[in-house]
């Protein structure tokens, strides 16, 4: 986790917590208190977000939706003590299309649009990392960024 400044979410991590995926909600959740209590670090993440976590997985599955939890899901992104939304605007789609061309031109690497909006946002930002489970899609673009991109985690103490 980050020492100080901005951490950002991809949505698979606000996703991932909604729908408590048990080998990541406990680190989440542990993220989000350390955010709280914490003002030298905050969660960043674009605007988009708000589309990408329309419905929880049990919404998906049962194809029902539920004022609860979209109720749920408005409370976490809306935590502006927590999470900081950055809008989408022409600069970071700037960004997000010189990486989409010169990962096709240079690797034939395929960046996603939503994806390379996440990326171009972090870089807006001046994020100190990228936190996604998505790092497949994300790994390649890390050697264009000055900062890491990996999976939210907690920072352990060194044993001696």
């Amino acid at each position: 986790m980050a020492k100080e400044g901005l951490m950002y979410w991809d949505s698979d991590v606000f996703l991932s917590y909604i729908n408590a995926y048990p080998d990541r909600a406990r680190i989440i959740e542990a993220i989000l208190d350390k955010v709280s209590n914490d003002q030298s670090i905050k969660i960043v993440t674009s605007t988009i977000s708000r589309v990408e976590v329309a419905w929880s997985a049990i919404e998906y599955l049962n194809r029902t939706l539920s004022q609860e939890e979209e109720d749920g899901i408005d409370a976490l992104l809306g935590n502006q003590s927590v999470v900081e939304l950055v809008d989408f605007n022409d600069t970071i789609a700037l960004i997000a299309r010189e990486h989409m061309r010169n990962a096709m031109e240079k690797r034939g690497k395929k960046l996603r649009t939503n994806d390379a909006i996440h990326l171009a946002s972090a870089i807006w930002v001046n994020a100190v990392e990228l936190n996604t489970y998505n790092l497949k899609d994300y790994r390649y673009f890390e050697q264009f960024v000055e900062f890491p991109i990996r999976e939210p985690s907690l920072e352990q103490p060194r044993l001696l």
